[in-house]
């Protein structure tokens, strides 16, 4: 097994500051989950979305990535075997880990 201490280590930073501190992600560097209702942190999110309706009115600047994290489209999060460790999702279950190579879903 390849020891992933570091990265592990990393994840929960980002979870930490982002889920219980209430942090912004880096809309370039963060993985999906740090991207989970991102639009309700911004005051002026709904001004913003109808901005970009007037100005973007046939999505040429949109995608569906982006779409889904303004809440437009069904959210980021995809629960599915191992999805926790694509940053797809928060671990709740082992199968979203890999209990086959000893990953299992645990409190940090």
């Amino acid at each position: 097994m390849t020891p992933r201490l570091y990265e592990d280590i990393l994840e929960e930073i980002e979870q930490i500051g982002i889920f219980k501190y209430g942090g912004l992600p880096h809309w370039g560097k963060n993985r999906n989950l740090a991207f989970d209702g991102v639009i309700n942190k911004y005051k002026n999110a709904g001004k913003f979305l109808k901005v970009k309706q007037v100005y973007d009115s046939q999505g040429l600047f949109s995608s569906e990535w982006t779409d889904q994290i303004l809440g437009l489209q069904h959210g980021v999060t995809v629960a599915k075997e191992g999805c926790a460790f694509e940053g797809l999702c928060i671990c709740l279950h082992d199968s979203h880990c890999a209990p086959i190579k000893g990953y299992f879903c645990r409190p940090g």
